[in-house]
């Protein structure tokens, strides 16, 4: 078996720069240790092929299965931190890769939405308040927030946003604008629905505006 290991790690090896830190750190240590990855993925609580994605960088471990894998390894104090040094790094450099990239697609889906409402005829502002609605719907005196996102991830907090910012505005509706609405989007439309916002696509949007 660890000749087998031996065998898929050669042949990755020109993909060894693309791993990441944490994945290469394990590899180094898997290659050196007398027991198998069956044997050892056992130990760990994980399967086979949950392991092999470990070592090829496909995934990062949780917390409690990293532990779980450094006991397996019975690594040293020293070893062992290391390992965990570089699953930290990992984390933080993933987690702010993936804040890039939805700040990326947010700026676009924002951009978008702005000419979709002024194209319909539809007035429109920017908040002056840091933490405000990505953008104001105007319509005499009335003033209705929007949230713009490519994905939501923690509902009750866009909805303490835009509670915060109906509070702010003096509204009584307020208005969460995706791509697509997810299976989880629409769990939450009733709750939302009980504050007068509601979870709409672009084009829901500007049927609900007209």
């Amino acid at each position: 078996m660890r000749k087998v290991f031996k065998l898929a790690a050669k042949n990755q090896d020109s993909k060894i720069l693309a791993m990441n830190s944490f994945a290469k750190d394990l590899s180094a240590i898997l290659r050196e240790h007398p027991e198998n990855l069956t044997s050892l993925a056992k130990k760990a609580g994980i399967s086979r092929p949950s392991l092999y994605d470990l070592i090829n960088g496909k995934n990062l471990p949780r917390p409690t299965t990293l532990g779980n894998l450094i006991d397996a390894l019975d690594l040293s104090e020293k070893v062992a931190q290391n390992l965990r040094d570089a699953h930290r790094s990992e984390r933080l450099r993933t987690t702010r890769k993936e804040q890039d990239i939805l700040l990326r697609e947010k700026k676009t889906l924002l951009s978008e939405i702005s000419d979709l409402l002024l194209q319909k005829g539809h007035e429109i502002s920017r908040s002056n308040h840091s933490g405000g609605p990505d953008l104001i719907l105007r319509s005499g005196s009335r003033r209705t927030p929007l949230h713009v996102t490519p994905r939501l991830t923690d509902h009750p907090n866009a909805l303490g946003h835009l509670l915060n910012a109906m509070h702010g505005l003096s509204a009584s509706a307020g208005y969460v604008c995706v791509p697509k609405l997810a299976p989880t989007d629409r769990s939450y439309l009733h709750l939302f629905s009980k504050y007068g916002v509601k979870i709409l696509t672009p084009k829901n949007l500007l049927r609900e505006l007209k």
